[in-house]
């Protein structure tokens, strides 16, 4: 994939953020940490169209963000959507792709900057 593609993928993410009411104090986090860990994705990917070097050494560790993104986004959308009595699986995984992938995107990002 390309560095655009990543942008035009992460699309949808950013427009549900925005188009978000807010209310659910759960699902207020779950936004929250979609809206920082979008924004550091995208400042990577600015960072790294910059030096095709850089790119090319952290493409794994772009495309495992870039998973941990969509994995947490779709994690959200069944959380919303699936009964009260099942959410407490939803919120065991989002709190495993929270505190294990998500994380590496600031990683990334300082690995980045440096």
């Amino acid at each position: 994939m390309e560095l655009k593609d990543y942008v035009l993928e992460n699309q949808r993410i950013i427009q549900a953020v925005q188009n978000r009411t807010p209310g659910d104090e759960r699902l207020d986090m779950y936004y929250g940490t979609l809206d920082y860990a979008t924004a550091r994705f995208h400042t990577i990917l600015l960072k790294l169209s910059q030096d095709r070097i850089l790119e090319q050494e952290n493409s794994l560790e772009v495309m495992e963000c870039f998973e941990a993104i969509q994995a947490f986004y779709n994690n959200v959308k069944r959380y919303e959507a699936w009964p009260k009595f099942f959410k407490h699986i939803v919120v065991m995984m989002l709190h495993g792709i929270g505190t294990r992938r998500i994380p590496k995107i600031k990683r990334l990002l300082n690995q980045v900057n440096n």
